[in-house]
């Protein structure tokens, strides 16, 4: 009798050693599992991320490009403003220098 409870006990520590075997491989597999998601979506957020800044200089080099453009035009219309200001200042240099001098 004690042969057959022994052999009992021992097939029934074998069973819940299998059992904490599998407990432990589905827990390791869960845990796998979930870190590959987490892995997952931080790759996803980091690729947003990238995708928006991408975006977001494209977007200032654009704007950039509009306010150099307009700078260049006001730029243009500065310097005819200047030499039209000089040729007006030299015909009135000529007008107070022919004034200046004695008939």
């Amino acid at each position: 009798m004690t042969q057959a409870r022994g052999d009992w006990g021992y097939k029934v520590g074998l069973e819940a050693s299998a059992v904490g075997f599998a407990a432990a491989s589905l827990l390791a597999a869960g845990h796998a599992h979930a870190m590959e998601r987490v892995r997952a979506d931080r790759a996803a957020r980091e690729q947003a991320v990238h995708d928006a800044m991408i975006g977001y200089r494209l977007q200032n080099a654009a704007e950039l490009e509009v306010l150099a453009v307009e700078l260049a035009d006001e730029l243009a219309e500065a310097k005819a403003e200047i030499v039209k200001l000089r040729r007006m200042l030299a015909q009135n240099q000529a007008y107070i220098d022919s004034l200046r001098r004695p008939s």
